[in-house]
Parts: structure tokens; C-alpha cells; sequence
């Protein structure tokens, strides 16, 4: 899977364009088919996060979080037909491109700076996520598995640029499909699908309509479906590393095309995910792996790995065929953000700021790959920090929470009101931002415990036979122990904690975006009183109230549409108007004179 991955980067570094322009680098020539970005799409909106990270919270937390599928098609399709048209009327070539255009330079620099760090650390979890897979297989150094993505990944974006990335997130999506499907189908034959059911329906993991309005409760109906929309609303209308695959394709009509393809794509994967927790609960409901003394995983994102190996080692080529699908859901996650921080760095950072306008498209496109180059090592660099986290799940949804809620914040003031200016986003965006640090790092420091569903080992064997890995290297058990706080082993009773703390990791989205909206509108408003706003344009808002603001142009560009001979007569009359200017002027002067 890795070779293949390289040898996609260097075939389109020897054809077609040759990655010699940052055009064809960055944007593949805008030229690209509808098949490839919907698979890439999908491939980069789940990662390895949702492979290891999605089995282990249903297998701990029950079905609950399975409601975030009401809530991701909506967001994708507010994303496609209220941002998505903005940036191709504006024809940018970053999603941070409008924001100098809507409220100024230091918006675009400020937004693209919280992308960078948003990503890096996404970056890192992605990484950190298989790196467990194969440590709980083979045993390798998690460092080494790591090391061994990262150099691939920044091999092939690095020489084939955003054409290499499609390719290969193509098929990397079907080795994907390929893991989670097997396991299903594998277990299901094993104990059969009703038993399955009735399984995890007695173990209380069959949870649905959890309409709770505790904050604090993990996941419920309301924070899962709110949690959804705007994940994929901030992913699919603001991400520059989605925003980037959808421009490439060079129409507003074809990139629509392609993320409405995507949606069932990540449906359909996101359904598999889930039901690989109920069939990996239903194998191991009376002995589990994380109390069993034979096997003592360290984290629940072990789970997934731990079946492959259980289910599959027996038969040839299974086991690595499944690892591997393991692999592509973090490289091409890892991939398409390597690429669209390149992006960023040279449209929203360099081009602005620096001398390239003397520099040729070839040292322009050397740059890039310089670039894409960096930013491997430097995911490889904070790739630790991520790995303490309760579970890959949590972790990138506090990253999210804490950059891309504000983010959506400023880009739903700037396409949903004309109210809005630069000061007042700005001050919304750092108060939003300030708000969901103080609640992320407070959470992640005060470790509060969140006990999980029942757990049993009536079941296991006093001696087994199977024990996938002996967890030996100190190194590693550092770099695992966070995993243990989300077992629920502790049953002594907790010291007291601010409830903010004690808030579920899925609200921190929707608290930020508010934040940043309410304040920033605020703020713009009172600033208004004080300060010169300049004019905002049609193509600057958002199709959905763009004819609320400018109802009085489109009614008159309407009309002259459908009653061409108002255009001409409103024409004919302006030629009299200047006329009788003119000739008035000609007679003063001649009385003057």
C-alpha cells in the first residue's frame, strides 16, 4: 500500500503537467474529474480517526454518537449551495482569499494562522491513530509506524502534487471500505445478526434517542446532530483543505456534483464504523480486552487492530490487507493536508507579503514543494502532545472545537450579515477562540472521568492461548496512558469540578461558532458608530440572503432582463437628462461671457 502510494506521486511528477506551475501543483490544473474529488472528499472527511476512533466509542459509549448522521448531510448541503458558489463567483484560490475581500487583509492572515495550527495538530492525531494499530499487531515502535507515514505521505505530495493526492486518496478510500466492511461481514457470519443485535442490545449499547439536556452527558440526540451540521458545514464551506478539492475541478455546478456524491460515500462509511463497535461488543461482550489479563489493551482505539488480528491471522494476506486500509484512512487525511497548507502558506502568506512577483511559476512551484516537505517534519515534531488525549475521538473534536467553530463563526458573519467589519470580527474571533481554549485545555487538564457502559470479563478463560502484544516499551506506555482514563476503571469518587470542565467535548463546535457570531455582530455594530465601513458586494454574501440585502438591484436587473425596452427607454432618457445639463452649462457660460 505504501509502495503503491509512491509510485502514484511519481508518475504525475513524469506526466502531464509535470507539477513545473503552483496552478498545477496546488489546484491540479483545475481540470480534474467530478469520480476522483467526491472519493477524495470522503477519504479526507474520514480518517483513521473514524476507522480505530468511531468502533471504540460505540463499543465504550453505546450508538448515541450514530445520530451525528442526521446532522452531516445537512451541513454538506448548506456548505454546497450557501459558501460554495461565493467562492467561485470571487474565483479565489484559497477559502482565506474571500475574508481579505469581505473584511481585509489581517482577517485573511489571522484565519489562515489559526488553519496552519488547526491542522498541524490534526495532522498529528491522524498520525498518532494507526501508529496503535500497528504497535498492537506487530509490535512496532509507535515512532516507528509514525515515521514511516509520515516520509510516504510527504514523498508523494511533495513530487505529484494535488493530482497525486486525488489519485491516491482513490485508492486508499477502497482499502478502506475493504477493513471495515470485512469485519462486519466476518463477525456477522460467525454469531449471526440477530444474536448481534440482541448482544449489544442487553449490554445497553443500543442507545438512540438519549434526549437529555445535561451538558455534560457524553453524547445525546441534541449535541450529536448539532455536532454533525457543523462539522461538516465548517469542513465542506470553509476548510481550505476540502475547499482547495472542490475548486480544482474548475465549475461551481461539477464541484456541488462532487460533494453531494461524497455525502453518501461518508454515510455509508460512517454506518460501517458504527455497526464494527456492535459486532466487536458482541465478540468480546463477556471478556473484555482491556480487563482481560491475557491481552490488557491499553486503549479502546485498540479495539479495531486487536479483531483484525483475532478474526484474520489464520488466513494469508487478511490481516496486512486490513492494517492497511488502517494506513490509507490517515494518509489520505495526512495527504490532503499537507497539500492545502502548502496552499495556504504560498496564496494567503507568501504571494501577499513577499517579492514572488519576480520570481518565476517553476521557483514558485519549487517553494511548494519546500514547503510540503516542512510540514511533514513539523506533524512529526507535535505528534506527542495529541497522544494524550482520552482517545482519537475526543482529540480531534477538541482541536476542532477550539479553531474550527470560531473559524465557521467570522465566515457565517461575513456571508450572513452586512453588519458585520474587520474590528468587530476580529474581537468576536479572539473572544470565541479565548472561550473554547479555556474550555478545551481546562477539560483535557482537570481529566474529568467519564464512566463508560458495563464492561464484563465473566467470560474469559483463566489461561489464554492468544495474546496479541506484550506492551513492553516504556516509551510506548507513556505515550498510551492517556487511553486508560477512558476505561471507567477508577471507581473512587471524583473531587469536585467546574461545570464548564465537566461540559461534553461536542458542544465546544456550536459554543465557539456562536461566540465568535454574536460578539463579532455586536461589536461591529456599536464600532459602526465610529468607524468608515466600506461597501459590501452581492458576491460577497451568501446565495441564501443575497436578494434579502440586495433586493431593490435584482428586482431592477430583473426587470430590465424581462422588459428590455425599460433599459432602453431609462437609457434615452439619461442621454436627454445630459443633454439639457450640457446645453444649460453652454448658455451660462455664454452669459458669463
Amino acid at each position: 500500500m505504501l509502495s503503491v502510494s509512491a509510485m502514484v506521486g511519481l508518475y504525475f511528477r513524469f506526466t502531464g503537467g509535470r507539477q513545473k506551475t503552483t496552478n498545477e501543483f496546488l489546484m491540479a490544473g483545475r481540470n480534474m474529474h467530478i469520480g476522483p474529488v467526491a472519493f477524495s472528499l470522503m477519504a479526507t472527511y474520514m480518517s483513521a480517526i473514524s476507522v480505530l476512533g468511531m468502533p471504540a466509542e460505540t463499543y465504550m459509549y453505546g450508538t448515541q454518537f450514530v445520530m451525528w448522521m442526521i446532522g452531516m448531510p445537512l451541513g454538506g448541503l448548506v456548505a454546497a449551495y450557501g459558501f460554495l458558489p461565493v467562492f467561485f463567483d470571487m474565483n479565489v484560490s484559497t477559502a482565506y482569499e474571500y475574508l481579505e475581500r469581505r473584511f481585509g487583509k489581517t482577517t485573511r492572515t489571522v484565519a489562515a494562522i489559526f488553519f496552519t495550527v488547526q491542522m498541524i495538530l490534526y495532522m498529528a492525531v491522524v498520525l498518532y491513530a494507526p501508529s496503535l494499530a500497528l504497535n498492537a499487531v506487530t509490535g512496532l515502535s509507535t515512532w516507528a509506524s509514525v515515521i514511516s507515514l509520515a516520509v510516504v505521505c510527504t514523498f508523494y505530495c511533495s513530487l505529484g502534487g494535488l493530482k497525486a493526492v486525488l489519485w491516491t486518496d482513490v485508492f486508499q478510500a477502497l482499502l478502506m471500505y475493504v477493513t471495515i466492511i470485512t469485519v462486519v461481514v466476518k463477525i456477522t457470519m460467525m454469531i449471526g445478526f440477530k444474536e448481534i443485535y440482541d448482544i449489544a442490545n442487553e449490554g445497553g449499547r443500543i442507545i438512540l434517542f438519549n434526549v437529555s439536556a445535561d451538558l455534560t452527558e457524553r453524547y445525546t440526540l441534541w449535541n450529536t446532530i448539532v455536532a454533525g451540521i457543523l462539522f461538516s458545514f465548517h469542513t465542506f464551506g470553509t476548510n481550505q483543505a476540502q475547499i482547495q478539492r472542490m475548486l480544482s475541478v474548475g465549475d461551481l455546478r461539477r464541484a456541488q456534483h462532487a460533494l453531494l456524491l461524497s455525502l453518501p460515500l461518508i454515510l455509508i462509511f460512517n454506518l460501517f464504523t458504527f455497526w464494527d463497535g456492535i459486532v466487536i461488543y458482541a465478540l468480546f461482550h463477556d471478556c473484555d480486552p482491556m480487563k482481560d489479563e491475557n491481552v490488557n489493551l491499553n486503549s479502546p482505539d485498540q479495539l479495531m487492530p486487536l479483531t483484525i488480528l483475532k478474526l484474520f491471522r489464520h488466513i494469508p494476506g487478511l490481516t496486512g490487507l486490513c492494517i492497511s486500509g488502517v494506513f490509507s484512512a490517515s494518509l489520505s487525511t495526512v495527504s490532503s493536508a499537507v497539500n492545502s497548507l502548502t496552499a495556504v502558506t504560498m496564496e494567503d502568506f507568501i504571494r501577499p507579503y513577499c517579492f514572488c512577483q519576480r520570481l518565476s511559476e517553476s521557483w514558485m512551484a519549487f517553494i511548494a514543494k519546500i514547503l510540503a516537505v516542512g510540514y511533514g517534519v513539523l506533524t512529526l515534531l507535535l505528534t506527542f502532545i495529541v497522544a494524550n488525549f482520552r482517545g482519537v475521538i475526543e482529540a480531534s473534536n477538541v482541536v476542532f472545537g477550539m479553531v474550527g467553530g470560531p473559524i465557521l463563526g467570522i465566515y457565517s458573519l461575513g456571508m450572513f450579515t452586512k453588519t458585520a467589519n474587520e474590528p468587530g470580527t476580529m474581537i468576536g474571533l479572539m473572544v470565541g477562540f479565548a472561550v473554547n481554549a479555556w474550555m478545551g485545555f481546562g477539560s483535557y487538564l482537570t481529566k474529568h472521568h467519564v464512566p463508560a457502559l458495563p464492561q464484563s470479563t465473566a467470560g474469559c478463560p483463566v489461561n489464554s492461548t492468544f495474546s496479541p502484544i506484550e506492551f513492553v516499551n516504556t516509551t510506548e506506555e507513556v505515550f498510551l496512558e492517556g487511553g486508560i482514563e477512558a476505561l471507567g476503571l477508577a471507581q473512587e469518587e471524583e473531587k469536585y469540578i467546574f461545570p464548564v470542565y465537566r461540559m461534553s467535548f461536542m458542544w465546544f463546535p456550536f459554543i465557539g461558532s456562536c461566540v465568535v457570531f454574536l460578539v463579532g455582530y455586536a461589536a461591529s455594530f456599536l464600532l459602526s458608530y465610529w468607524i468608515h465601513i466600506p461597501d459590501v458586494r452581492p458576491e460577497n454574501m451568501s446565495p441564501f440572503v443575497r436578494n434579502i440585502y440586495f433586493k431593490s438591484r435584482s428586482k431592477k436587473e430583473s426587470t430590465k432582463a424581462i422588459y428590455p425596452e425599460v433599459e432602453l427607454s431609462e437609457k434615452k432618457d439619461s442621454e436627454n437628462n445630459l443633454s439639457h445639463v450640457s446645453n444649460g452649462h453652454t448658455n451660462i457660460a455664454m452669459v458669463v461671457s
